[in-house]
């Protein structure tokens, strides 16, 4: 199956890749039901092939035109040559065109795509047998199957019916085809190809971690070792360690400082555009702590407001103690808690840097016992 890639413009959101007979019928025309009522729009070969067009000429175009594709595995998916040359293609375009393959293995389990066992294994040999002149066209396929089996998807057999099973990809792909319309950068194509759960990603060398809200904003984490700590480069007076509960390798520890200032800064063409954020400190403190009830935290964009500025309109917040809700801390579902330092409006991305800051830097008294473990920058 030769053919020229086409642009990188998608014509369909979705094409799907099945054995007929043990699916069509089925499991794919629900699952090709829920795709469109979900505005998905789909390449599914019995209903998008044009009269006249030959299947050879038509599928491979079909498949670089779709951004995402969808392979059912089934017991007798390998038997077919159409659907192996389809498979190759797809796993061309997965490496070439950086398109999205996600697998879903109906009554088979992933092993035996990822080393064509079981009834794979039958399959197989009749095609060595039928095609014995032709060995690179039978290593193709297997290259294929065996790339295919290792790429993470959906094992009918991990929901509690094929109708859970079908919810969980058409959510995947409504909500993976929001973002990207709308901001498709290497952020959100390293979070999609994370998966199907929520958990934040480690980006930039693990220094910060991304993630998507229930809104399909993007949040970031800026990790301790990522932020400006003011002497945390001298063991003295902070120390760095693992921490079971955190995301990154290291958090910072305050053993002891009179001059307290931590810094995150985050390039605002990496946010959601048009959307209001907040910035949060993410900590623990050590039931010693010492000097920490009240500090100061402001926000700012680099280019547009000066640090001496900022520091005149920074807010008052509150480790400890009393004081308004909004300047008091909260526990996180992850166990840390979390500060609000400040807010601001990230409209077209193009105001440059967006700099976090906390201090305390006036009342110089001894401060220790706090544990950083980065600074989130997400959506109100």
């Amino acid at each position: 199956m030769s053919h020229t890639f086409s642009s990188e413009i998608h014509k369909y959101d979705a094409f799907l890749s099945f054995r007929g007979e043990d699916t069509r019928r089925t499991f794919v025309s629900h699952l090709y039901n829920a795709l469109i009522q979900g505005r998905i729009d789909v390449f599914k070969d019995d209903e998008r092939l044009e009269t006249g067009k030959s299947i050879s000429d038509e599928l491979p175009k079909a498949i670089e035109e779709s951004k995402f594709a969808i392979v059912i595995f089934s017991e007798s998916y390998a038997s077919s040559k159409w659907c192996l040359d389809e498979l190759a293609h797809i796993i061309k375009c997965r490496k070439e065109l950086k398109q999205i393959v996600i697998p879903i293995f109906y009554n088979v389990d992933p092993s035996d795509v990822r080393h064509q066992t079981q009834t794979f294994a039958e399959s197989f040999s009749q095609h060595e047998e039928k095609y014995k002149d032709d060995i690179e066209k039978i290593q193709r396929w297997r290259d294929a199957f065996a790339e295919s089996g290792k790429i993470s998807g959906y094992h009918l057999q991990n929901y509690r019916d094929e109708a859970d099973c079908i919810k969980k990809v058409v959510e995947r792909l409504m909500s993976v085809l929001h973002i990207e319309s709308d901001d498709d950068d290497d952020d959100v194509r390293a979070f999609i190809r994370g998966m199907d759960n929520n958990s934040p990603i480690l980006i930039d060398g693990g220094k910060m971690s991304f993630s998507l809200d229930k809104k399909r904003k993007k949040c970031f984490m800026i990790a301790a070792r990522g932020l400006d700590i003011e002497w945390s480069h001298k063991p003295k007076y902070w120390k760095w360690l693992s921490h079971s509960d955190s995301r990154f390798t290291e958090v910072a520890k305050l053993k002891k400082v009179y001059w307290l200032e931590i810094q995150g800064k985050i390039d605002s063409r990496r946010l959601s555009k048009r959307t209001k954020y907040a910035a949060y400190l993410v900590f623990k403190l050590e039931n010693q702590f010492h000097g920490l009830e009240t500090v100061n935290a402001v926000v700012r964009f680099v280019d547009s407001v000066s640090k001496k500025d900022a520091e005149k309109r920074a807010s008052v917040v509150h480790f400890a103690g009393r004081g308004p809700r909004e300047t008091l801390p909260f526990k996180r579902g992850d166990g840390w808690m979390e500060l609000k330092m400040g807010d601001f409006f990230n409209d077209a991305g193009e105001d440059g840097y967006v700099d976090a800051r906390l201090m305390e830097t006036k009342k110089l008294d001894e401060k220790s016992g706090l544990i950083v473990q980065g600074v989130e920058f997400r959506p109100e």
